[in-house]
């Protein structure tokens, strides 16, 4: 192999070299938001008179993510056969289209759109508070520099008997996220209020206990990086086997 062929064959060998680690280091696990992991401090359940659900929000940051789970804490402690509830994520609008305004909450510059829900019956929770995990959402591409949000709904079949949603919550706001996120409830009237241990009165409600995370989607260029490598390290194996296969002709 001539000089030039040694280099050449050491730069592609380099490239491919970047772009595996690119992507190995791309691949590694981000945790958007974490509150499930802080003291639980209550349940914020079903009120027949005037629950009906309940959201958290998440940002993420300059990269966009591929979602990898969505976990919540919860519990029913009431329901009859064909009770249901729903899990819903939306949200992907830019960040700097959320603004607060002191006594409104959020005020959105486009509505928040509806990306996927999962509906499940309230007979699988369990009457104590239980880790729920939702893969339903995983891969599900999160935009860099987003607002998103997480929102759980009874859909009592009948009615009429008063089935029992209990969502965990924490006084904690130290977790990943948590402090730069906003809840809604009947308690804010359904606008977003930050997630604060003592919120002032009638400007938020409690800190849902959720966690949420997700992986980073390589950019364009570390599969170019990456491709690159891969064809020029197949380049090098063909001349060598070339050479080889002219020197024992």
């Amino acid at each position: 192999m001539t000089p030039f062929s040694k280099m050449r064959a050491y730069v592609v060998s380099a490239c491919a070299a970047i772009g595996f680690t690119t992507l190995a280091a791309s691949a590694h696990a981000e945790v958007l938001f974490d509150s499930l992991n802080s003291p639980n401090s209550g349940i914020f359940g079903d009120n027949p008179f005037n629950y009906q659900g309940a959201s958290a929000s998440f940002n993420t940051g300059a990269s966009a993510l591929r979602l990898t789970d969505i976990a919540l804490l919860l519990n029913s402690s009431f329901s009859l056969p064909g009770d249901m509830f729903t899990v819903s994520l939306a949200g992907g609008i830019p960040l700097a289209d959320v603004t607060f305004e002191d006594g409104l909450g959020l005020v959105f510059g486009s509505p928040l759109p509806d990306l996927a829900s999962v509906t499940l019956p309230l007979s699988d929770l369990s009457d104590d508070l239980t880790v729920q995990d939702f893969k339903q959402f995983a891969n599900i591409t999160l935009q860099p520099n987003a607002f998103y949000t997480v929102s759980i709904s009874p859909d009592e079949q009948s009615g009429l008997d008063n089935a029992l949603l209990g969502w965990g919550v924490t006084d904690d706001d130290s977790g990943p996220g948590v402090a730069d996120g906003y809840n809604s409830s009947f308690i804010t009237d359904f606008d977003f209020f930050p997630n604060k241990p003592t919120p002032p009165p009638n400007q938020g409600g409690p800190i849902f206990q959720m966690e949420v995370s997700g992986v980073a989607t390589p950019e364009p260029s570390t599969w170019a990086l990456m491709l690159v490598g891969l064809g020029g390290l197949g380049l090098v194996a063909h001349r060598r086997a070339t050479a080889l296969a002219s020197k024992r002709a």
